[in-house]
């Protein structure tokens, strides 16, 4: 009977102990690490980075912050895209912040693990991947206390394909914003219960390192799922009639944490706040959408982005399937090898959905999602289960944009900031984060069940279940034919190709359309055999058929399997050699730097110019640029006049045109040829400085129409926006201006005036930090030909000299060292006080 009630002893639900418990989370961040370090083990071991378009375009401006930094400069503004614009205002490019000193440990120890991990191009980022993992652990192990549902929280986020695909397109300042999230979450938490200076202290050291990488997309989701969280807690413990204090107290830490970790950047927000009212993103267009649609007009927000653009990557409700089936929509960039590329790997894109294109789906896991819907099922009343379902809920029906407006027009038009933000699909991330918190509690119940003997009603609904796993998975083996057939009842080939037809040839299709639906059937399949690995574990565990270490290595081996699989489609990586290769300078770009005078060059492919500042990294100075926050001014001139005008390429200084088409006009004449790349000179470039006539004052739009129409000489005349009131002489004999130094934010030029001249400098006009000197006497600058500067220079021989002084970045700058000092004394006093502590406590018990 003794030995019968032993046999019958609940031991299932407790925790191996195979590894010490005071271990146990110490193994749990050694298996992130090691799983990061597998995952991306040709970054680790082979050296290789990435090299997409994003990736690419942040290496463009290396060599202007080397540059800089040699010339004991900040990079506050950059003269090689768009005529010139701020820099670090636009959150384009960063210096040395030697005053921040906190953020210096943490680019330090970013940097050591790089070196680490043997690839300081890409070592840094999964420095913040490792971060992230175990900030998830941490956070999930708070809320369900078991260590193994933790653990596949942090790998089912990990390993998310948004989160993971993100180094591979060079998202680069994304996961740096994530990383810290669940450390704050986990600090409110705990201030919620009990207030201590310490945790006061490191939140707001950590919301400072969560705003560095100033991606502000990111940290706006971050603030509005924590917004929600306060706003549903509060809500709910009125309703309750339960204690409230806490989350007050909790949320004006927070609100006051954020003040100061904001001072603490104060350089890099205060100038962001100096440039967002000369933003695209921060001020309206010069003429609205030319296709007058009442709708749209309705929809649109002042100050923010247009609506159409800010809604082209909006997800759809049928994509929503691609988190059971990544594949459904063709996937993204994938890797195709058969009869089209003679059994060669070839990276393609085979998406077909709504958005403009895609790298990947929003595939979480079929196991996660499962396991998330368990947690959900049986802690349906637990408060913060029921808050990460809303706000997983509310994240989905925002990102389907303009799919369904319901709820993001609203927002559009009035939520503050969220009209300045594009992607809809991007608030995705949340859902990614969520869900793997959900099946934490999953894996929890699940394994909280384990403590019980499985009644034998239990036990047949589970070999039910785990039998109708079985019987799909033969079928996707077997009968492969049966799945095609019922994907293409959904989606036609015919509709398929069609959309896919912008990307293949025709006579590709039908063998393109072939290999989507493989890979439907393989997502089936994969999918069935991980279930039956993770829950087979579980009914075995519930069995007393294997013990825990077993159901742990299954549960995180199904998890691995699922999202590697997956998650290593987009994965194209390349050897370090090969990307520096692809910035060696071309011969027609050599050709160009042999001119050593002042001249910006427009670059166009297929009659666009294209999305890259390349020619930034060769120190060419372009007309145009890639950057996702131009300043509107020079967006008001695209959009009225195009980048194909003459007259604007004269005022833009541009001299030389490069182009992959030979055709030209009366302007441009071929100067230089190299494959498909032709080198113009444009006949009418005019140079980078010239005194004009007279100003004309017009209104802002009526400039830019003149200039689209070419209907007057730059030279006799300047059109300005508000009358400066002074008597301008034309230019006589002998008026000259030269430039004689032309540096990374100021300016030097030898002017000779035969009057109260006015001088044109083809520089772009901002206002804020830019300041104008005749003879080290301030003067004022206009605003010229509605985008570029102008200067009244008196008669006589002058040195005009113009400097990029702004104002937020030196106060900012005194205020991070300032609050730094404060903050760093702050924890010096508090583990001062820790250690006499300790010491006054040793003696009394030995």
């Amino acid at each position: 009977m003794a030995k019968k009630e032993k046999q019958q002893k609940p031991t299932a639900g407790r925790e191996s102990e195979i590894i010490p418990v005071r271990y146990q989370h110490a193994a749990a961040v050694i298996v992130i690490l090691v799983a990061l370090i597998l995952f991306f083990r040709e970054v680790v071991f082979d050296g290789k980075v990435f090299a997409e378009a994003d990736t690419i375009a942040s290496q463009s401006f290396k060599t202007y912050v080397q540059d800089a930094k040699d010339q004991n400069i900040f990079p506050l503004w950059n003269p090689y895209i768009f005529c010139g614009m701020p820099a670090y205002a636009s959150l384009t490019v960063s210096g040395e912040r030697a005053f921040d000193v906190t953020a210096l440990v943490l680019g330090w120890s970013a940097h050591v693990f790089a070196i680490l991990v043997n690839n300081l191009d890409v070592g840094w980022e999964l420095f913040y991947y490792l971060l992230f993992g175990i900030g998830v652990y941490l956070f999930a192990y708070q809320k369900v206390r078991n260590r193994i549902a933790a653990l596949i929280a942090s790998l089912g986020t990990l390993f998310s394909m948004y989160v993971v695909v993100l180094v591979m397109v060079g998202h680069m300042t994304k996961v740096p914003v994530l990383a810290f999230f669940p450390y704050i979450f986990l600090l409110l938490d705990r201030l919620h219960e009990k207030f201590t200076i310490f945790d006061t202290l490191a939140l707001i050291v950590l919301i400072h390192f969560m705003l560095l990488p100033s991606h502000m997309q990111m940290i706006f989701y971050v603030y509005l799922v924590l917004g929600l969280y306060y706003l549903f807690f509060l809500v709910r413990s009125l309703i309750k009639k339960e204690q409230w204090i806490g989350y007050i107290r909790s949320g004006l830490i927070f609100a006051a944490a954020t003040g100061i970790a904001f001072a603490m950047t104060g350089d890099q927000y205060l100038s962001t706040l100096e440039y967002a009212p000369y933003s695209m993103r921060g001020a309206d267009p010069i003429v609205q959408n030319p296709v007058k649609d009442p709708a749209k007009e309705a929809k649109s927000s002042k100050g923010g982005l247009d609506y159409d653009y800010a809604t082209s990557w909006s997800f759809s409700p049928g994509e929503t399937f691609t988190f059971l089936i990544p594949s459904l929509y063709g996937f993204g960039d994938q890797t195709y090898q058969g009869v089209l590329t003679q059994n060669k790997p070839v990276q393609v894109r085979t998406y077909f959905g709504q958005m403009p294109f895609t790298d990947a789906p929003q595939y979480m896991g079929i196991v996660i999602l499962v396991l998330a819907i368990i947690g959900v099922v049986r802690n349906r009343k637990n408060p913060f289960v029921q808050y990460l379902v809303l706000a997983s809920v509310l994240a989905l029906i925002i990102s389907y944009g303009r799919e369904f407006p319901l709820l993001f027009d609203p927002m559009f038009k009035y939520f503050p900031m969220f009209s300045k933000f594009r992607i809809p699909s991007m608030i995705l991330i949340i859902v990614q984060m969520f869900v793997p918190l959900l099946a934490a509690y999953g894996v929890a119940s699940l394994a909280e069940d384990a403590k019980s003997v499985m009644s034998a009603q239990s036990a047949q609904r589970w070999k039910i279940a785990l039998g109708a796993m079985g019987i799909l998975f033969v079928v996707a083996l077997v009968l492969r034919d049966v799945i095609v057939s019922v994907y293409s009842a959904f989606f036609p080939e015919q509709e398929v190709a069609q959309t896919l037809s912008r990307t293949f040839q025709p006579q590709v299709l039908s063998e393109i359309y072939k290999f989507i639906a493989d890979g439907v059937v393989t997502d089936v399949a994969v999918a069935m055999a991980v279930l039956l690995l993770a829950f087979g574990a579980f009914y075995l565990y519930r069995q007393r058929m294997v013990k825990y270490p077993v159901l742990a290595a299954a549960l995180v081996l199904a998890v691995i399997i699922d999202l590697w699989r997956v998650d290593s489609k987009p994965m194209n990586t390349h050897d370090k050699k090969a990307t520096e290769s692809a910035l060696i300078a071309p011969g027609y770009v050599k050709f160009i730097q042999r001119d050593a005078s002042a001249y910006r060059v427009l670059e166009f492919e297929d009659g666009a110019p294209p999305y890259n500042n390349l020619l930034a990294y060769w120190r060419v100075q372009s007309a145009y640029g890639y950057q996702g926050a131009k300043m509107r001014a020079y967006q008001d001139m695209v959009d009225v006049i195009g980048l194909g005008n003459p007259l604007l390429w004269g005022l833009m200084n541009v001299k030389y045109i490069i182009s992959n088409r030979p055709d030209s006009n009366q302007v441009m004449m071929r100067v230089y040829q190299e494959g498909d790349k032709t080198v113009f000179l444009n006949r009418a470039a005019m140079p980078r400085t010239f005194f004009v006539d007279r100003y004309e004052v017009a209104g802002g739009l009526d400039i830019l129409n003149r200039i689209k129409g070419m209907s007057f000489n730059p030279q006799q005349v300047a059109f300005v926006m508000e009358d400066p009131k002074v008597k301008i002489d034309p230019p006589r004999q002998g008026a000259s201006a030269e430039f004689v130094r032309s540096g990374i934010q100021d300016l030097e030029v030898k002017v000779n005036a035969t009057g109260n001249n006015l001088l044109f400098l083809s520089e772009t006009y901002y206002p804020e930090g830019w300041k104008a000197f005749v003879d080290n006497v301030e003067v004022p600058i206009l605003r010229l030909n509605y985008l570029f500067r102008g200067v009244i220079v008196p008669t006589g021989v002058h040195t005009l000299t113009m400097k990029f002084e702004p104002r937020g970045f030196s106060l900012g700058k005194t205020l991070s060292l300032s609050v730094n000092i404060l903050l760093l004394a702050g924890l010096a006093v508090l583990g001062g006080m820790e250690y006499r502590k300790r010491r006054k406590v040793r003696p009394i018990s030995e």
